[in-house]
């Protein structure tokens, strides 16, 4: 049985996502057992460093099987992936519209713009081949 091509943007995008994994479950880590002090971090979460510690953890779990999946050519992923980015590209362009376009900047306008790059990739035809759509 021949293995299946992954696309070079996937790889990049499984690399990223476990980068950021590994990021979120160390930070998790030093949150959730006091080595980092959460005032310091941000005031706002003082009194919650151990459940912030918590839910980065969980976070780094998920961006670890999202990896994985986006790595492996999992098919739920490609799913998962058009689901989020969608949604992200929704949340911004209403965003956009009920500050009346008032907002228009950089923060604004490069989610969209990476949202849009993302599901258009994502409906490559070699893409959906790698995640078998």
């Amino acid at each position: 049985m021949a293995e299946k091509s992954r696309p070079i943007l996937i790889s990049i995008i499984a690399i990223l996502t476990f980068i950021a994994a590994i990021i979120a479950l160390l930070g998790g880590i030093a949150l959730a057992v006091g080595f980092i002090d959460a005032a310091e971090v941000d005031p706002d979460i003082a009194d919650l460093g151990t459940a912030a510690g918590i839910v980065m953890i969980i976070v780094g779990i998920i961006y670890l099987i999202v990896a994985g999946g986006f790595w492996n050519g999992w098919k739920i992923m490609w799913y998962i992936g058009v689901i989020v980015n969608a949604i992200g590209l929704i949340l911004s362009i209403a965003g956009l519209v009920m500050t009346g376009f008032s907002g228009i900047g950089l923060g604004v306008i490069i989610p969209i713009i990476i949202d849009i790059l993302i599901l258009y990739y994502l409906f490559r035809p070699g893409v959906k081949e790698f995640f078998g759509i």
